[in-house]
């Protein structure tokens, strides 16, 4: 009884979650924050442009012009992270390119800020688990998805210690700048990899594989995600960006559960 209601206790904890208001603010602080970016380019654009009125040069070294103007805008901030900075050059990019074509007005510039907010994607680095990694258990039976039901609840029991939402934490971090909330970020994420890795030595009826292996990949994802938040957290490039894809590995999280919980339900019906 009391490791079902833990059970109860996760599952509530991670299905009744909602989508965070991040996930509606992402895109447009994203564009925001990149039509700022886009304003300061714009400088240094018009400073190339006095720059080549007077003094003849090739492409490359007008380009060399924007490029240190640009640099100077996150030389100056030691909060800049490698992840942050790649996003600024992806910008910086842009504008030459418009710039180059004789296409660059500002607000095409805006326009460009705002297409790059929608299509920015941060590639997450986790132990991604593979049919090869996941045994199975040709018993498809109501008891035997009892008995996996059961194991679960103690190979999940880790996140029962997550008890506030995550981009909770980090909003709080961001207002604040404490860094006993990115510590606590940093358990939450550790307590998703335990999970997954107790829940990879489960072994669940074969007609649950595909279910087991999408919650194991959606907490190792996850987990992934809050370390990149933390590790950006004082860059805000890399931090709106890494919101976009922390809020689709919530929702991978989120669906990956409920599909556990379909599973159940059709078990008992």
């Amino acid at each position: 009884m009391e490791k079902e209601r833990a059970y109860r206790s996760v599952s509530f904890c991670i299905m009744n979650r909602g989508f965070s208001p991040i996930f509606i603010t992402a895109a447009i602080s994203i564009a925001a924050l990149l039509a700022v970016a886009g304003w300061q380019i714009d400088a240094s654009l018009r400073e190339r442009s006095a720059a080549t009125s007077y003094v003849a040069e090739t492409n490359a070294s007008s380009t060399s012009l924007l490029d240190t103007s640009a640099s100077s805008i996150l030389s100056s901030d030691p909060s800049t992270t490698p992840l942050g900075s790649a996003v600024f050059d992806e910008l910086v990019a842009q504008y030459l390119s418009l710039q180059d074509g004789g296409l660059y007005t500002p607000e095409t510039g805006e326009r460009a800020a705002e297409k790059m907010a929608e299509e920015l994607k941060v590639p997450i680095s986790y132990r991604a688990y593979t049919a090869a990694d996941i045994s199975t258990d040709p018993d498809s039976s109501y008891v035997r998805m009892l008995a996996y039901r059961g194991e679960l609840q103690e190979s999940l029991a880790p996140l029962l210690r997550n008890t506030q939402a995550e981009y909770e934490i980090f909003a709080y971090y961001v207002n604040t700048k404490d860094k006993t909330y990115l510590e606590k970020l940093q358990r939450a994420a550790q307590n998703y990899r335990a999970a997954a890795g107790a829940t990879a030595l489960v072994v669940p009826p074969q007609d649950a594989f595909g279910q087991h292996l999408g919650i194991l990949n959606a907490m190792g994802e996850f987990a992934a995600t809050l370390d990149a938040l933390v590790a950006n957290a004082d860059d805000p490039f890399a931090a709106v960006v890494l919101l976009r894809t922390y809020n689709e590995a919530e929702a991978r999280v989120l669906a990956s559960f409920q599909a556990l919980a379909k599973y159940y339900r059709e078990k008992q019906s």
